[in-house]
């Protein structure tokens, strides 16, 4: 089993997605995958919160996060482009390829994530779980947050089971 230390979180450049889109497609069984356009949106409001774990030259794992309005998330298949009321970062996806699950991974990303986060004096981090994800998150500090009042409309764009959480950070 490779070592942590030799995998190296860097952000996401162009030759990333096709892998990227292959673990989104691997990773997400209970919703249809977005769109490259609406994923690389993600990526293009926040280039630097969008990350990639990479071994070797393969990608293992990536994270789209970028900046959006606490107690809200964007439906799914949304591009993403004005941010002026962002008050928060928005988890859009952590996913790790099935091949790589259970080395740590999503430990290591997720503990990146945060220090990037409190490094940039980010307020929290808010995301929908998924696919029964709820209790991973809970278990890292996330809580069910009662500001989400705007949410019924974009989550009725995913499955069945998802909540809206969120991780203060100040």
């Amino acid at each position: 089993m490779p070592r942590l230390t030799d995998m190296p979180i860097r952000p996401i450049n162009p030759t990333d997605w096709p892998a990227i889109m292959a673990i989104q497609a691997q990773c997400y069984v209970e919703l249809a995958p977005e769109s490259l356009g609406v994923m690389q949106s993600k990526w293009r409001a926040s280039p630097t919160s969008c990350v990639v774990f990479e071994h070797q030259g393969s990608v293992l794992a990536y994270t789209l996060v970028h900046p959006w309005p606490r107690g809200d998330a964007p439906s799914l298949e949304t591009e993403i482009s004005d941010q002026s009321n962002a008050n928060c970062w928005y988890l859009h996806d952590m996913a790790i390829s099935p091949s790589a699950q259970g080395m740590g991974i999503g430990k290591q990303l997720f503990t990146y994530l945060v220090e990037q986060a409190k490094t940039l004096t980010v307020n929290g981090i808010g995301l929908v779980a998924v696919q029964g994800a709820q209790t991973y998150w809970q278990q890292r500090g996330f809580k069910t947050d009662i500001t989400s009042v705007k949410l019924t409309e974009s989550l009725n764009s995913y499955p069945d089971g998802a909540c809206y959480l969120y991780l203060a950070l100040s």
